[in-house]
């Protein structure tokens, strides 16, 4: 599961995404009572934070996952980022820099 919390876009579009601070995931449908399960879990549990480039390096998402390995990292990125033209996701390691998943 993750969550966008900043949109970087926004401004440059002139757009407001509806998608801003919304949580996503594959497991579960919006709105069931297993979707929010997994929001309590997610809350509750470790969060990585991340943020999503296009091809000029340019940062147009940040937000937190709870998972910032190949298994899930790429949710992010598959689920949001790809419809932006966003080409890579970086986690924030514990030396407090980004690096590329």
């Amino acid at each position: 599961m993750f969550k966008i919390t900043e949109n970087l876009i926004e401004d440059r579009l002139l757009e407001k995404f509806k998608f801003k601070g919304q949580y996503f995931t594959s497991e579960a449908k919006e709105g069931t009572e297993e979707f929010r399960q997994l929001i309590q879990k997610f809350e509750a549990g470790p969060q990585f934070k991340f943020r999503m480039r296009d091809h000029d390096q340019e940062v147009y998402f940040i937000g937190y996952s709870d998972d910032c390995t190949r298994t899930n990292g790429f949710d992010p990125l598959d689920m949001v980022g790809q419809y932006y033209s966003c080409i890579d996701i970086q986690y924030l390691n514990e030396q407090g820099e980004y690096v590329r998943l």
